[in-house]
């Protein structure tokens, strides 16, 4: 089954001079072969950046402790959030190598996301929080790729592998993958665990979880995952990177912000908030953020240490007194 329609395209050295240079040059050669082997894993290790290349609709960047308003030409940076609001038709991110993840209404996604103390879980291209998105990965009909992180994380599944694209879906109580071309990979999780082995999902099959229900693999999407797919989704649409290459377009600052945006990440899987906790530490300082962090504590315990280190300084050790011990 597709949901597809088609639409229109919118230092300097000197050598020596003396009988040394056979061994200089080969030192040399063997610097510079270091140096390229060093760039270029370096290069491979870099997680491609993402832009933002298209915005129908309203939208913000969570970057720092600051708010900003999205726009279209914007280079994002790992740990950004990005968060739709509900009139929000279409948001679509490009990855430098060709990916694509398009954003629906109420959708909050982290870019390049730090698990931090998880063994075994690979730093992915992105974490979805709550909404939907598409993402668009290797071309159609192609196989996905084996190992490697994933393109999309999230706390119901992990997709580390896409053979042409997937529809996502998550809420409170449901979380659904429709792999609309192609075959991809699918990790199921659980409590912050992964839940057993990767699962193949073909072509045209759904896979949903809906409340207390075990995961099934179904071979159409359900009606009303058809009914609430986003309107921008059905389009193929044309990459637009290039418009952007060498356009660097900053966001527009929008404030500070409010513990109410940052709730639902600060109670999110451990694993993720510990690395949040250290971009958001300026917000610790005495105010509104600081009375709602104390008054959740419950929700994110880890912020008692930043909050109130007096707590966690080592006791003094008191000398005994003068005599002790002598009979």
């Amino acid at each position: 089954m597709s949901m597809r329609r088609r639409c229109a395209a919118p230092g300097r050295c000197a050598a020596p001079a003396d009988g040394g240079r056979r061994r200089w040059l080969a030192g040399a050669a063997g610097l510079l072969a270091l140096g390229a082997a060093a760039g270029a894993a370096a290069q491979a290790g870099a997680a491609p950046r993402a832009t933002v290349t298209i915005l129908d609709g309203a939208a913000r960047l969570l970057r720092g402790a600051g708010r900003f308003d999205l726009a279209e030409g914007v280079r994002l940076q790992p740990l950004d959030i990005v968060e739709t609001g509900p009139q929000a038709r279409l948001v679509r991110l490009e990855f430098a190598d060709g990916p694509a993840l398009d954003l629906g209404p109420e959708t909050r996604v982290l870019i390049e996301p730090r698990f931090v103390g998880e063994r075994g879980r690979s730093q992915a291209r992105a974490y979805l929080l709550a909404g939907w998105a598409k993402l668009s990965g290797a071309p159609p009909g192609s196989r996905p790729v084996a190992g490697g992180p994933p393109l999309l994380a999230s706390p119901a599944f992990d997709l580390p592998g896409v053979g042409g694209s997937v529809v996502v879906a998550l809420g409170p109580s449901r979380a659904q993958a429709f792999a609309e071309a192609g075959e991809s990979r699918l990790q199921e999780r659980e409590g912050g665990s992964a839940v057993g082995s990767p699962r193949s999902l073909r072509g045209g099959e759904f896979f949903s979880r809906t409340g207390a229900t075990p995961a099934a693999v179904l071979p159409r999407p359900l009606p009303d995952f058809v009914q609430g797919l986003p309107r921008g989704f059905l389009d193929t649409l044309p990459s637009r990177a290039a418009l952007f290459k060498d356009r660097d377009v900053p966001p527009k600052p929008a404030g500070e912000i409010a513990y109410a945006e940052a709730r639902d990440w600060l109670a999110g899987e451990p694993s993720l908030r510990r690395a949040l906790m250290n971009r958001w530490r300026p917000l610790a300082r005495p105010g509104a953020f600081r009375d709602a962090l104390v008054a959740n504590m419950a929700a994110h315990p880890e912020w008692d240490r930043v909050l109130f280190p007096e707590k966690y300084l080592p006791r003094p050790v008191t000398p005994p007194a003068a005599g002790a011990g002598v009979r």
